[in-house]
C-alpha cells in the first residue's frame, strides 16, 4: 500500500475479499456459484490470495462440510441488537467459521442463538435471504477487525451480485474509519430489481452509518449521505446503491451491462465500468477420455445410443416437494418408474436443455417449439436436466407439455447424481437448447461448447456474445432464433438436427430440407461447427482470461479508489 494524504491505498491487488452467498463445493445453485469459485482459483493461480465470505447456510452443522472445508470455529461471538421500524428491538448472537478449500480461504457468517441460526443457518440458500444478508452485515465490522489483526488486509473487495451489496458497502465504510482506501467491485450477475426502504441497510437494521461520503457523480466524486445515495439516486433499488457505492462496476457480458444494467442504473456509470466475461474449465479430450473408459468409444453416436438407454439407472428424485409430486402423479406418462429412475429412449438426434426452471431459462418455449421439431423429425429427442428452483408454475407447464410426447422426452429435474456422466451427456448431444428470455451470461452455453456441441439459443444477452451465427459467420458455432419466437426457435433446431443428420451418415441430402436456407453442399459440415464452439472457447472463454479481465478491473479499481479518496483536497 502506498499513502496518499491520510489515506493508504493499494499499488497492486494480491489479496481479494469475495462478498457472495453461493460458491461451488460449499452452498451453490447455479452459475453464481460455479463463477465464484472458479475465478477465485483463477486468480490464485495468478497468485492472488482469495477470502469467499458468505453466509453459513448450515454448512458448519454438517460433517462432509467441516471436514472438506476444514472448518475451524474462530471463537468470535458477536452479540447485538436490530431495532425494527416500529422500534421493537430484535437481539442477535453471531460467529464465525473459517476454512479452505482448494486454497481459496472461506470465512461463514453463522447463529450462536436460535433466533440467528434458524435465518444464516439454514441450508436453503435463498431461503428469508433479506435475513441472511441483515446479519450477514453485523458480521462484517468484527471480520474487518479480525484481518487487520491478522495483518489480512485486503487490496480488494469483490461484491458478487446483490445480495452482499450491503455487506460490502459497509466494509468499506470500515476501512475507511481506518484511513484505508480499500477498492470495490461490484459485479452483477443477474439483475434481481430488489427495493427496500431506507431503514433496511441503515445503522438500526443492517448496520450502516448515515454519513457523507464521495461517490462518483458523472465526471467527478460528489460528497453526500448514504441515505441520500439510496432514496434520491436508487430509488431503494439495492443494485442502483451498490453500482453507485462501487469503485468499479461490472457485468458479465456487454450487451448485459448496456441493454439490462444501464436501464436500471443510467449508462452515466459507463467510464466506471468493464466486462468480465465468465469462463469454463470444461474439456473435451477428458470427457472423451471419460467416455473411453465408462462406454468403450468416444464416438457421438454409439454414446448417444447409450446413454439414451442408460436412463434406466439414472435416478433423481427432486428435492422440491410440488415438483415430485407433479412428477409422481403423472410417472406412467413421463416415462419415469416407480423407483425414479427413467425408461430408456430409443437412439435419435439429441437435443439436451441444462438450467434452472424459471421463467427466465425459456423452458416453457422449448417446450413447445419442440412440438413442431418432432413434427419434421420424428425420432428427434429432448432431455431436459432441470433444477426446480421454486416456480410452480414454470415445472407445472413443462409436465403438462410433455405428457403426450413419453417417446420423445425425458424430464430429469433435480441435482444429477454423477457429474462426470452429466457432462458426457453434453458430448453426445446433437445440440445444445438455450432458450432463456434474457441472460446475462451463460456459461452453460460455454461449457457445451467447450465440448463441442453448438448451441441453438435466442440473439439475448451473453448468448449472442459468444454464439457465432453460421448463417452470418464463416467461424459460425451455432444458431441465433429471434427472441421469444417459439416457431424461429423450431426452425433453428430443426436446421441443427438435420445438419447434424448429414455430418452423422454422411449423407447431403439431409441438406435439402432445412428452414434456415444455407448455401450449404458439404454433408460434414456440422463437424466444422463443432470444432469452431471448441476453438471459440478455448481462444476466449477459459477462467485464466476471466481472471485477465477482472485484474484490469481491480487495477482500474485502484484508480478510482485514488479519486475518491483524495477529493476532499
Amino acid at each position: 500500500m502506498r499513502r496518499i494524504e491520510s489515506f493508504w491505498v493499494p499499488d497492486n491487488v494480491n489479496l481479494v475479499w469475495f462478498l457472495s452467498f453461493e460458491m461451488a463445493k460449499v452452498a451453490s445453485m447455479g452459475g453464481l456459484g460455479v463463477a465464484v469459485y472458479n475465478l477465485a482459483s483463477a486468480l490464485i493461480e495468478r497468485g492472488v490470495k482469495v477470502r469467499v465470505i458468505m453466509p453459513s447456510h448450515g454448512r458448519h452443522l454438517q460433517g462432509q462440510y467441516r471436514g472438506l472445508l476444514s472448518l475451524q470455529d474462530t471463537g468470535m461471538r458477536i452479540d447485538g441488537f436490530r431495532i425494527g421500524v416500529d422500534g421493537t428491538t430484535y437481539p442477535y448472537s453471531l460467529g464465525l467459521e473459517e476454512g479452505v478449500i482448494d486454497g481459496i480461504n472461506i470465512s461463514l457468517v453463522k447463529g450462536w442463538d436460535y433466533n440467528s441460526g434458524k435465518y444464516l443457518d439454514s441450508q436453503d440458500i435463498y431461503l428469508e435471504t433479506l435475513e441472511k444478508i441483515s446479519l450477514t452485515s453485523r458480521a462484517v465490522p468484527f471480520i474487518v477487525e479480525r484481518g487487520i489483526s491478522k495483518g489480512e488486509i485486503p487490496d480488494a473487495i469483490h461484491v458478487h451480485d446483490w445480495h452482499m451489496v450491503i455487506p460490502g458497502v459497509i466494509m468499506k465504510q470500515e476501512f475507511e474509519y481506518r484511513r484505508l482506501g480499500v477498492p470495490i467491485i461490484y459485479t452483477i450477475h443477474l439483475l434481481g430489481k430488489t427495493s427496500l426502504p431506507w431503514h433496511y441497510p441503515s445503522e438500526n437494521w443492517c448496520g450502516l452509518v448515515d454519513v457523507k461520503h464521495y461517490v462518483w457523480n458523472v465526471v467527478r466524486h460528489k460528497l453526500l449521505k448514504y441515505s441520500d445515495v439510496w432514496n434520491e439516486f436508487s430509488g431503494g433499488y439495492i443494485e442502483k446503491f451498490g453500482a453507485y457505492e462501487s469503485d468499479v462496476l461490472t457485468s458479465v457480458s456487454r450487451n448485459y451491462l448496456t441493454y439490462e444494467v444501464f436501464n436500471l442504473t443510467g449508462s452515466w456509470l459507463e467510464n466506471k465500468t468493464c466486462v468480465t466475461y465468465d469462463g469454463t474449465d470444461w474439456n473435451v479430450e477428458q470427457v472423451k477420455e471419460e467416455a473411453e473408459r465408462r462406454f468403450g468409444t468416444s464416438d457421438r453416436k454409439l454414446l448417444r445410443k447409450n446413454l439414451l438407454s442408460l436412463l434406466k439407472e439414472v435416478k433423481v428424485i427432486p428435492r422440491n416437494y410440488s415438483t415430485g409430486d407433479l412428477l409422481w402423479n403423472n410417472r406412467h406418462r413421463l416415462g419415469i418408474r416407480d423407483d425414479w429412475t427413467y425408461e430408456p429412449l430409443d437412439d435419435g438426434p439429441l437435443i439436451l436443455f441444462a438450467g434452472r426452471l424459471t421463467y427466465q431459462k425459456g423452458v416453457d418455449l422449448l417446450i413447445r417449439s419442440f412440438k413442431q421439431v418432432i413434427q419434421k423429425i420424428s425420432n428427434a429427442r429432448l432431455l431436459i436436466l432441470g433444477i426446480p428452483a421454486g416456480d410452480y408454475g414454470v415445472s407445472y407447464d413443462l409436465i403438462s407439455n410433455s405428457l403426450d410426447l413419453k417417446d420423445n422426452v425425458r424430464l430429469v429435474l433435480g441435482n444429477f447424481p454423477d457429474y462426470n456422466l452429466y457432462k458426457l451427456y453434453f458430448y453426445a448431444s446433437s445440440a445444445f437448447a438455450f432458450p432463456s428470455r434474457w441472460e446475462p451470461f451463460g456459461i452453460v452455453g460455454v461449457e457445451s461448447m467447450a465440448l463441442g456441441t453448438p448451441v441453438v439459443g435466442y440473439h439475448v444477452g451473453g448468448i449472442a456474445e459468444f454464439v457465432r451465427d453460421i448463417r452470418f459467420n464463416e467461424e459460425g458455432n451455432g444458431l441465433l432464433a429471434w427472441p421469444e419466437s417459439i416457431d424461429d426457435l423450431a426452425s433453428a433446431l430443426i436446421t441443427a438436427l438435420k445438419l447434424q443428420q448429414a455430418s452423422e451418415v454422411n449423407n447431403p441430402s439431409f441438406l435439402s430440407d432445412i428452414p434456415y436456407k444455407l448455401n450449404i453442399t458439404d454433408a460434414s459440415f456440422w463437424e466444422k461447427v463443432r470444432e469452431n464452439a471448441i476453438r471459440t472457447v478455448e481462444k476466449n472463454f477459459r477462467w485464466s482470461s476471466s481472471a485477465e479481465q477482472v485484474m484490469e478491473c481491480y487495477n482500474k479499481a485502484i484508480k478510482m479508489t485514488v479519486y475518491r479518496v483524495t477529493s476532499s483536497m
